[in-house]
């Protein structure tokens, strides 16, 4: 398997293990906790038949009673699932039967935006942990679509009970409907493929609607007025050009807007800053810029630096640390969100639940939160 990047999370540690077993199933047959309930039962009932009076042997059997009545409370507390923690979008079930389940997730890891799915990824690994569940996260530096679905092909053989993955491209769903063939349930991320496959659903955001949303807000600040220019991650990635199709659209009913080119950045900031820059080179009375996915602080910089803030309106997409700032400092004039720890967290979520119930919660596309954040709210939400 073709694997730029590997990250194996162990979720389960041994003993959280034994009592999600304990839980679900009562008694495990052979395991040492028994021994300790077997020896208080039996020592209470050697008690009442020894010489002694009715009060000691009322007195040894209440406290054996009480003793296995703590260690099965203890049992039983261990393996309830606790609340779900803030940025969970949907309760994980609980693991009556102790079964041992094991989720493969596949993500990629090419610009600051993934560090906030990957901490999503692994509140849901921690969290899920005393479910007897194993979460092995592979990270990929890219949107390799081949690469991708050699890892699915991988885990397929290795018989997880669920995938989840980012739908990096159309050549993944060969992948896709071979695993939900062999009854192992895929969840889609961040990005689904064009192409219909089987897998059970979609999280993340509604793609063409958010760049039509990033698009009303450029035109806004534009005045309707003037020349655009709009850097893309990768023309080849189905949920960039569902927002780039999305804005070239919204901006295509704005009679005063002229979009006059798109290119690729391939989510780099470095890309994004020489591309802003040829932009306004070749367009001096460019007004508008939007990113749709990573590094758009590149553009924000080259803006900066020529001094263009109060000249070129700059939108994006998420709320990095250098998106943050650059908002602050006025030189993004508003970025959309979509939710990345939900999207990391919630499809593991899903697919837990999916195994342990029989039956898929949520079908089709779940789409997460959408926010516009701009100078004048960015401080509500991300205070210095």
């Amino acid at each position: 398997m073709k694997k730029r990047g590997e990250r194996l999370f162990a979720c389960a540690m041994a003993g959280m293990l034994l009592m999600g077993s304990m839980a679900g199933c009562g008694s495990v047959p052979g395991s040492s906790s028994e021994t300790p309930k077997e020896s208080a039962v039996s020592g209470a009932a050697e008690a009442s038949s020894a010489p002694a009076s009715a009060a000691e042997s009322e007195a040894a059997e209440s406290s054996a009673v009480e003793s296995s009545a703590a260690e099965s409370s203890a049992v039983e507390s261990a393996a309830a699932p606790s609340e779900a923690p803030a940025g969970f979008n949907y309760e994980p079930l609980e693991n009556t039967e102790g079964k041992e389940i094991r989720i493969a997730t596949l993500t990629v890891s090419n610009n600051p935006f993934w560090n906030t799915v990957v901490e999503g990824i692994a509140a849901a690994e921690e969290y899920l942990a005393g479910q007897n569940v194993t979460v092995d996260v592979i990270e990929f530096d890219d949107f390799d679509g081949q690469a991708f679905a050699d890892a699915i092909d991988t885990c397929i053989v290795k018989d997880y009970d669920a995938i989840t993955t980012v739908g990096v491209a159309d050549t993944i769903v060969p992948a896709i409907d071979k695993a939900t063939a062999a009854g192992i349930p895929v969840y889609t991320f961040n990005s689904d493929t064009e192409k219909e496959s089987t897998r059970v659903a979609f999280v993340g955001q509604d793609l063409y609607a958010a760049g039509g949303v990033a698009a009303q807000k450029l035109a806004e600040l534009m005045g309707d007025a003037g020349k655009v220019g709009i850097i893309t991650g990768y023309y080849n990635v189905n949920a960039h050009e569902l927002r780039r199709q999305g804005i070239e659209d919204e901006l295509s009913g704005h009679s005063g807007i002229e979009v006059v080119g798109s290119v690729e950045n391939h989510d780099s900031g470095d890309e994004a800053y020489t591309a802003a820059k040829d932009f306004i080179t070749a367009n001096p009375d460019l007004t508008g810029l939007i990113v749709t996915a990573g590094g758009p602080q590149g553009a924000a910089k080259a803006i900066d630096e020529l001094g263009l803030t109060d000249t070129i309106s700059l939108v994006c997409f998420d709320t990095t640390d250098e998106i943050v700032g650059y908002v602050k400092k006025g030189v993004i004039k508003g970025t959309v969100t979509q939710d990345p720890f939900g999207q990391g967290c919630d499809p593991i979520v899903l697919a837990y639940n999916q195994v342990i119930s029989g039956d898929a919660a949520v079908t089709g596309k779940a789409f997460t939160k959408m926010d516009v954040y701009t100078p004048d709210n960015i401080a509500e939400v991300f205070p210095d």
